[in-house]
Formats: structure tokens, sequence, C-alpha cells
């Protein structure tokens, strides 16, 4: 929880930075002399020369010299976003076929709709076809998120940028929970809220002193841990549901922020369905109970304070939420052309 509020300062003044007394809107991109340009996107489907969709196939697609990567999803559909209008070359590749190219104009804002893309299987094993798994597809797309990182330095691996991400299997939940709680970026702001409790007067049970402040940040780290591995692995494989927010970059603002907000009580399952996030809400009860078992007696206060804190975790987890959608994407340097719809 200490970590927690440290970044939605962190937030706030990045806000304040940005768009000091405006409202939260998406602002047009900005080419050279100053003029605006509205991105435009490309949506196609990927199958073989029987009519079997290629799953997995990656989708490079270069406008006016940017590049924006896609890969098909399970009903073999991509969708590649934040193109330049004007000449485009995409060009698609999967294992086991030959690559095939395609070329044409793309207007300002357009979201342009491709034929069918065939691919053939190359060289002489052409009975033969290789598809990706959607384990493969969920292992690319989560070593991307793994990049993103706000102003280069605070990781923000739990959002998905992709229209329809491949669901996480068992283990690669663990793995997002893992990397995030042993990120040093993680373990160093945890050191710094032990700092300013210990110089605070905060938990005074648990002393002054090198051994104090070890009791202090063992604490933090044990609510960073508790919360990340119950909220993004435990609970999600037990209830089979998506822990990462999903970018939604299109529609009115209203329409945003109300996604945004709703994402504390709504998810997406393993299957693709909007469901109750029973993942978030359990996690955020269970994560302020344990957190008794380890602080000072003396800052125990019963089931009281277990409601307070899981209603401060669910109230920070809807700001978070409004960040990523509307701020967060602006900050992170190589996010791409990924959050650009």
């Amino acid at each position: 929880m200490r970590v927690v509020l440290c970044l939605a300062g962190i937030f706030l003044l990045l806000i304040s930075a940005r768009c000091p007394g405006q409202a939260l809107v998406d602002a047009p991109e900005v080419e050279a002399g100053g003029s605006t340009v509205e991105r435009a996107s490309i949506l196609g489907t990927v199958e073989d020369s029987e009519g079997a969709l290629v799953p997995g196939a990656r989708v490079e697609v270069v406008s006016a010299g940017n590049t924006s990567v896609a890969f098909a999803d399970k009903d073999g559909a991509f969708h590649a976003y934040g193109l330049l209008p004007g000449h485009f070359t995409l060009r698609v590749t999967a294992d086991g076929f030959s690559p095939v190219s395609v070329e044409g104009n793309v207007a300002a804002g357009e979201e342009k709709t491709l034929d069918t893309i065939t691919l053939n299987a190359a060289g002489s094993h052409a009975a033969v076809t290789v598809y990706a798994t959607q384990h493969e597809v969920a292992a690319a797309q989560l070593a991307e998120a793994e990049k993103q990182r706000v102003l280069g330095v605070i990781p923000n691996f739990y959002v998905v940028y992709e229209a329809h991400p491949a669901p996480l299997s068992k283990g690669q939940k663990f793995h997002l929970a893992w990397r995030s709680v042993i990120d040093p970026m993680n373990l160093a702001l945890n050191g710094v809220a032990a700092g300013v409790e210990q110089a605070t007067g905060q938990f005074d049970e648990y002393g002054g002193g090198a051994s104090g402040y070890g009791k202090r940040y063992g604490a933090g780290l044990a609510d960073s841990a508790t919360s990340t591995f119950l909220g993004g692995a435990v609970l999600p494989v037990v209830f089979r549901q998506d822990p990462r927010y999903r970018f939604q970059g299109t529609g009115s603002t209203g329409s945003r922020l109300r996604h945004a907000v709703a994402s504390v009580v709504t998810c997406r399952s393993d299957n693709d369905k909007l469901e109750f996030n029973y993942s978030n809400i359990l996690g955020n009860f269970a994560s302020a109970g344990i957190s008794n078992l380890y602080y000072p007696a003396s800052d125990r206060h019963g089931v009281g304070l277990t409601l307070q804190n899981v209603a401060i975790g669910t109230a920070f987890g809807a700001f978070a939420a409004v960040m990523q959608e509307f701020v967060i994407p602006r900050f992170t340097p190589k996010l791409g052309n990924r959050a650009k719809r």
C-alpha cells in the first residue's frame, strides 16, 4: 500500500506537469511545423492456402518511416495501430510459410480493412503447416510488456495494449507477478518508503537503527509481494481471469473514463468474456487482512482497518486505471505505436 501511494504521488506530478488545469483528453499527434496528423490503423485476417486461419502470424507495417507490429489472434485477425497517413508497406510472416507483402495507401484517421491475406507453405515442406500456439503469442506479448517503464524507469508491466491479447497461462501469470516483485525499482521504492517511515516514527514498535529499518523494509516488501501475487497470479489462476489492465485508447473521453474506472470491478476472463473482477476485489481483502500478521500489535485495528485499506486500495486502483488510459502511455518511451489507436 505504501509503494502504491508513492506511485500515486508520481502520477499526480506527471499530470500537473503535462496538463495544468486541463481535462484529461487525448492530444493529437504533432508533426514537424506544428501541424497535427490523426493516426490511422489497418485490420485484416491471415489464412493459409487451404483457408485455415493462421494465429500468431507477425504483421509489420511501415508508413512514413514509422513501424507498427501486430500479431494475428486466435481468429487469424490483426489490427495494426498508430500509422501515419500515406503509402504503407505491410509484411506478414509466420513459421512454415513464405512471407507476403502488401502495399497501399491509408488516409488520416482511417481504419482500413484489407482483403484476406493468404500465406503459402514454404519450400519443399508445403504439406506441413506450423502455427504459433497461444502460449507462444502470449509469451511474445509478455516480453513486450516487460519493456514498459514510465519515464523509462518505473515498471508498468500490468497493462496490455493489444486489442485481443492471447490469454496468459498459469506459469506466465506467476512469472509476471514474480518479475514485478523483484524489479529493482520496486525494491528501491520499498527502501525509500521504509526510510520515510523510520524518519517520521511510524511503526515505532519496530525500533530504530538498522534493525528497525529492516523490519519496516520487510513489512513493505511483504505488502507488495502479497498484493501482487494474490491479485496478479493466485486468484487470476483460480478464477481464470486476466490480471492486466486492457488499454482502450479509442472512443470518447467519457467512454474511456468509464472503461478505466469499471476495471476495478470487471475484467476479462481467459476466454475473453467480461465478468466480475473477483481477483482484484478478493485480492484487496486478502492482502489487507494478511498484513495484520506482521505489523506491530499497536498498528493492528481489526476489521475496521482492513475495510479501510480495501477501500483505499480499490480507490487507488480506479485512479491508476485512469492514469493508464490517459496519461502513462505518453511517458512510456518503449511503448512505440501500440498505444496510438
